[in-house]
């Protein structure tokens, strides 16, 4: 699974899933990245993440 936020891999066991009204489903990896998505609904750049750099790398 990945992060809905950030791209990152979550390993099993691990996370957030957040289910909406709607049925839809979002993952997260941290608490960082459910606050930053969901509490204050910031958008990010998937391309340009620090992870998605380190991988390139």
């Amino acid at each position: 699974m990945k992060c809905s936020y950030c791209l990152a891999e979550i390993k099993a066991g691990t996370g957030t899933m957040y289910v909406y009204k709607t049925g839809a489903i979002n993952y997260f990896c941290s608490s960082k990245c459910y606050k930053n998505a969901i509490l204050v609904g910031r958008k990010i750049n998937k391309k340009n993440t620090v992870r998605e750099r380190k991988a390139k790398a």
